[in-house]
């Protein structure tokens, strides 16, 4: 079975305006990660779930897969979290295209909520798009990825470990919403969490050369030469 958008946009073509805005914010941020190719993951990942579901409002579910991470490229977002801050562009933006306020709400509330963190997903679509989300997680590919995730945020690999290690421990404590999500797992979010603390072990206990950084090498305030 094939999970392509033609037939959604056939049913709502405003679907088309949003891939295409989407694909522009995305693009023009230039980020390792959180760019139009995750998205394009979570999106696949998406419509594989959505299939086993029903009824799913696809008007709704597409946008905020599309546009789930965009708080990135506002630099509220630091402050906010990239979800809140993305729930307001994302606002603004469907206000634009023409999208009546239920729809705008409806795509907010699943943006807000595809972390956990500012709120907890309570419709379908923002639990498929939560699902979707955490199962970028769910693989060994993931410590690959975790890679561009500190190049991006320009982090420590310690920084990178305290807080995807948190956030994995939230999520299987959540658990998945749906049941093809547990499926795709398989386990692998577990596995995954199991080996960042592996990691952090081996860090602090093993090679701790791979944590040092230059104010480490340093006892005293780094002598740099006047210029």
């Amino acid at each position: 079975m094939r999970y392509t958008l033609d037939e959604h946009v056939r049913q709502d073509p405003r679907i088309l305006n949003v891939y295409s805005a989407a694909r522009r914010i995305y693009d023009s941020e230039s980020r390792y990660h959180h760019n139009f190719d995750h998205v394009l993951r979570d999106l696949y990942r998406a419509l594989v779930i959505a299939a086993d579901e029903a009824p799913v409002h696809y008007s709704t579910l597409i946008p905020s897969v599309l546009l789930h991470d965009i708080g990135f490229s506002d630099p509220s977002f630091e402050r906010l979290g990239h979800d809140v801050a993305g729930a307001h562009l994302a606002e603004d933006l469907l206000g634009e295209l023409g999208y009546e306020q239920m729809l705008v709400e409806a795509v907010s509330h699943c943006i807000r909520a595809h972390k956990g963190k500012a709120e907890l997903p309570e419709t379908l679509e923002a639990k498929i798009l939560y699902d979707a989300d955490v199962l970028e997680k769910a693989g060994l590919v993931y410590l690959i990825l975790g890679g561009k995730i500190v190049c991006e945020f320009g982090e420590t690999i310690d920084d990178f470990l305290k807080r995807e290690s948190a956030d994995r421990k939230n999520e299987l404590e959540r658990g998945f919403y749906t049941r093809k999500a547990r499926e795709l797992d398989g386990g692998r979010l577990e596995q995954v969490s199991s080996l960042l603390s592996r990691i952090k072990v081996e860090i602090k206990e093993i090679r701790p050369d791979f944590g040092i950084c230059e104010k480490d090498l340093w006892s005293e305030k780094i002598p740099y030469p006047s210029v």
